[in-house]
């Protein structure tokens, strides 16, 4: 099994403690609503939301499992791992995603996300497919953001 590990930083201007709420803690009510196009459900099939926990989050073709690893609220920090569905192409086995939100001085923070692709065998991953992920990351999250921002009562 072959191991790739990227590392991005993105900007948020929403509160740490409000994004980490919406994206970690209320994951199964936030995501269908902020994100309708990318995510029609989310369901725990398997624990209280914890370490441990599965989710499954319904997409417009497909799905994803996933296995939360970490959840630090204290910290910010968030670890899940996908485990099965649509986003698992050959050669992936599993994508471990950590992420944890740093405060800034302006009242947002940065999200700091580190994501370990294992592949397997000895199969590698192009620099294009690395690419594609990372930019399909980060529209995701500009959505999470303007949903947020656009709607300041939420959570």
């Amino acid at each position: 099994m072959g191991i790739v590990t990227t590392e991005s930083d993105l900007v948020s201007a929403v509160a740490p403690a409000r994004l980490y709420k919406a994206i970690v803690l209320d994951s199964s009510n936030f995501f269908p609503k902020a994100l309708p196009d990318f995510v029609k459900s989310v369901e725990i099939i398997e624990g209280d939301g914890g370490p441990g926990t599965i989710k499954k989050f319904s997409l417009p073709e497909g799905y994803v499992k996933q296995k939360v690893d970490v959840v630090d609220e204290d910290n910010y920090v968030y670890q899940y791992t996908i485990v099965e569905g649509n986003l698992l192409t050959e050669p992936l086995e599993k994508v471990s995603n950590e992420y944890k939100l740093v405060p800034n001085s302006d009242g947002g923070c940065t999200v700091k996300a580190t994501r370990k692709y294992y592949t397997k065998g000895d199969a590698e991953l192009t620099q294009e497919f690395l690419k594609s992920t990372n930019e399909m990351s980060a529209v995701f999250a500009k959505a999470v953001d303007d949903y947020l921002l656009a709607n300041p009562d939420y959570n």
